[in-house]
């Protein structure tokens, strides 16, 4: 059945020409008919494969302090973050990856982490006690900080990923403006584990562009009935957008719902020769 109608043009000045040629315009329904519906198999199969969004949320710490310097009350989901640490630290990456596995582990549960580095000696067990499934992890091998970069924005772009993890040194305004663009669009959260494996570390720094930038020192741990304690590290977030710094101890826990707790706060607002100490 055709629908038609009649264009009326008011006001028009005498003497204009009509727009529209005199006459009927006819627009068949049929030509602009819906796709045909997909079979049920295959529409279920589309809508597991579809890629979801994890950028609505927060991830909170045990701490309200903590949460009070974060912008929202929590660490933001779906955008990017940086931590680094000093001395020996900024080398091995231990501190870093110790403390990114207590915040994947309750960050989308069911879906992957992918982890891109370029040197093959994470021990993915390790992360364990930490609150991270090492079942969920996906290595990627990359050759240099340039292609973790360039692996980081592909697989972000997926957005399949509960996060992903680069271990980078080098990490101008630029490349961290691509990634935090690349988490905002597709929903997830990306680290970026500041780590210099060979020793090589370039003391020129430019700011990057990750919503929250923390610095790491490890501390000793609380002995316990002759035993090593828990490990503890001095955490302080040096950038926080929309939030404001602050440092404490935190340690590493057994407890699911918060692998990461605080034992100690120190200020809630760093002096701004503390922030370069530990911008190093």
């Amino acid at each position: 059945m055709a629908m038609r109608f009649l264009p009326r043009i008011d006001g028009r000045p005498p003497g204009e020409a009509a727009a529209l040629p005199p006459g009927r315009i006819s627009i068949h329904a049929d030509r602009f008919s819906r796709p045909p519906v997909l079979p049920a198999h295959l529409a279920a199969l589309r809508d597991r494969l579809r890629p979801t969004r994890l950028s609505e949320g927060i991830l909170p710490f045990d701490d309200p302090l903590v949460n009070a310097c974060l912008p929202g009350g929590g660490l933001p989901l779906g955008q990017l973050h940086e931590i680094g640490t000093t001395g020996l630290g900024a080398e091995t990456g231990a501190l870093q990856a110790a403390f990114v596995a207590g915040l994947l582990g309750r960050i989308a549960p069911g879906k992957p982490v992918f982890w891109i580095a370029p040197v093959s000696d994470l021990h993915p067990p390790g992360l364990l006690p930490y609150g991270c499934d090492p079942g969920r992890l996906v290595m990627v091998r990359s050759g240099n900080d340039t292609g973790t970069l360039a692996a980081m924005e592909v697989t972000l772009r997926e957005g399949t990923a509960a996060a992903v993890v680069g271990e980078v040194g080098e990490l101008d305004r630029i490349a961290s403006r691509r990634l935090q663009l690349a988490c905002l669009r597709h929903g997830v959260t990306g680290f970026v584990l500041r780590r210099w494996p060979y020793g090589q570390r370039n003391r020129q720094r430019d700011a990057s562009a990750a919503v929250t930038r923390w610095q790491l020192i490890s501390v000793p741990s609380v002995r316990t009935d002759k035993e090593p304690g828990l490990p503890r590290w001095h955490v302080a977030l040096t950038h926080a957008r929309g939030g404001r710094p602050g440092e404490w101890i935190m340690e590493a826990a057994d407890d699911a719902a918060h692998p990461v707790r605080v034992v100690a706060t120190l200020a809630d607002h760093p002096s701004e020769s503390q922030r370069r100490r530990f911008a190093g």
